[in-house]
């Protein structure tokens, strides 16, 4: 005998499944973690091209429509042909543009650090200076000093660097070729993405389509077009933030006359680009390196960053990226701190846009049930529906 189901009951089915599957999958992350991240991590290292090309195509995407419509409107050729000279276009455009900020930016880097460099030994030596009229104001005996500096062994210290340092260098060389090609192989798929862009849009949704219930297909749909919203928000206006702070960095340096005022300043625009606690992991290099220099300077530009990170924090930030992601304080500090811990910098970085579509789905389901139940989503509501089955 066959049984007809409703789309309710195969709504229940279908939730059922999930809950089964999720409840499986939660299980075998506490108990098999270590085996699930190995895997995932070998996934990724696999698949690290063309998560790079789709990095890639998502950034140039508003580029090239732009190219397409704008541009190339007139011109007598082919849709298709239009599309990938736009595209080839915008990733050539692309690499022009980094390519000049590079070439404008990477000199002036050098120059400072190899001054940096050569003036070292000339600020070890101020520094000692520096220490030693320390030891002397403060009364402390020379040879506590000297048993410290004993204890630490220095020449051993030096040596045990230098026996981890080349494996470590021949390490680093591998790891810099195999991103680049990385890098090369990202272009050429997102070339290809840009390029086939509606035709994998298609196919992505024929198959969201074939595998889940409708409205379960439209909730994804729906999600997808969030979360291409809120990470192009997010990276786009994350970018012109920590374009700013970088600026306005080298512009208080020169004011105050920092030392090495572009080699500071790129480390704070840089590591702003990291929600929450960008700004001083990128003011640390440049305190240590002016404490070295003069350590009264490295107190000053500790402060001179902390004032600039508040005035990213109160006025910058909020007026760019205003509260497009609408996560709460908590959410962001939670996501940077997951993300970090699992893919370290890229992984503070890209979570808390993943939180952000995650709250919202999350937020959105909760929506769902209530309405399901006759409560209304409002905050009010439900706490005087409490209140009244206590």
């Amino acid at each position: 005998m066959k049984v007809k189901m409703t789309g309710e009951m195969k709504n229940k089915v279908w939730l059922a499944a999930v809950i089964i599957f999720v409840a499986i999958s939660i299980f075998f992350c506490f108990y098999r973690f270590d085996v699930l991240f190995g895997l995932f991590k070998k996934v990724l290292s696999l698949t690290t091209p063309f998560i790079i090309g789709f990095a890639i195509a998502f950034l140039l995407n508003k580029p090239m429509i732009l190219i397409e419509e704008k541009l190339f409107l007139h011109l007598p050729l082919k849709k298709n042909h239009k599309r990938a000279f736009a595209a080839l276009l915008a990733i050539i455009l692309g690499i022009v543009a980094v390519s000049c900020f590079l070439a404008l930016l990477i000199p002036q880097l050098i120059d400072s650090i190899l001054s940096l460099i050569s003036s070292f030994p000339e600020y070890m030596e101020n520094f000692e200076v520096f220490v030693q009229d320390f030891i002397k104001e403060h009364g402390i005996r020379a040879e506590e000093v000297g048993n410290y500096f004993e204890q630490i062994d220095i020449f051993g210290k030096m040596t045990d660097f230098v026996t981890v340092a080349l494996p470590q260098m021949l390490k680093y060389t591998y790891a810099f070729g195999s991103t680049l090609l990385d890098i090369v192989l990202g272009i050429v798929s997102a070339l290809y993405m840009l390029m086939d862009k509606e035709r994998l849009l298609r196919y992505v949704r024929k198959i969201n389509y074939a595998l889940f219930p409708e409205e379960v297909s439209k909730y994804f749909h729906r999600m997808s077009l969030l979360s291409s919203k809120i990470f192009n928000n997010f990276i786009v206006g994350k970018a012109i933030d920590s374009l700013i702070i970088g600026i306005l960095c080298y512009v208080g340096s020169l004011i105050f006359q920092f030392p090495y005022a572009l080699l500071l300043s790129v480390f704070v625009g840089v590591t702003n680009m990291i929600p929450v606690f960008g700004p001083f992991i990128g003011a640390i290099p440049g305190v240590v390196i002016l404490f070295i220099i003069h350590p009264i300077t490295a107190v000053y530009f500790a402060l001179f960053v902390f004032a600039l990170q508040q005035f990213d924090g109160n006025v910058l930030g909020p007026m760019i990226l205003g509260d497009k992601l609408g996560l709460p304080s908590i959410g962001i500090l939670f996501s940077v701190c997951i993300g970090g811990g699992l893919f370290g910098i890229v992984g503070m970085f890209i979570g808390v846009p993943c939180f952000a579509v995650f709250y919202v789905a999350v937020k959105e389901f909760v929506h769902y049930r209530l309405e399901k139940k006759g409560v209304d989503a409002s905050e009010s509501d439900v706490v005087s529906l409490e209140n009244n089955t206590n």
